[in-house]
């Protein structure tokens, strides 16, 4: 129990900060899927497919261009920041918002894949804002 106590505290932290961009991105496509649905009815398998495949190539243009090309490599930066920068408010409710224009918007079998693409796309370009507000600076880099 003693070690338990000890080192519960440092893991919690790291439990929560490494959780934090894919906690965020399960709300986005959870949350824009549920306005989606609830705009166009339930999917069909095919639908379900185009929704991952808007996601995917939301994903894929921001990270091309994040990363100047699809060759690139992650690096896991040591990242510094304020919790509150992985509170997703504005890089969610963005999500919503624009999956809840293109919902209603879009009146055919497009309507699937676009409102992935577009949640994805403004989730993550919102999200680096977020994450540049609430970079902490440390003065010994």
């Amino acid at each position: 129990m003693v070690v338990i106590r000890r080192y519960y505290g440092r893991n919690l932290r790291t439990a929560v900060g490494a959780s934090g961009a894919p906690y965020g991105y399960t709300l986005t496509t959870w949350t824009t899927g549920a306005v989606l649905v609830h705009a166009r009815g339930l999917p069909t398998t095919v639908q379900a497919f185009l929704f991952m495949v808007g996601a995917v190539l939301g994903f894929a243009l921001v990270g091309i261009a994040a990363f100047g090309g699809h060759r690139a490599r992650f690096r896991e930066e040591p990242r510094k920041s304020a919790l509150w920068g992985n509170f997703h408010i504005f890089s969610v409710g963005s999500s919503i918002g624009a999956a809840s224009l293109v919902a209603h918007l879009i009146d055919n079998v497009v309507v699937w894949p676009a409102t992935a693409f577009v949640a994805t796309t403004i989730y993550l370009l919102v999200l680096g804002v977020e994450f540049a507000a609430a970079d902490e600076r440390d003065p010994e880099r």
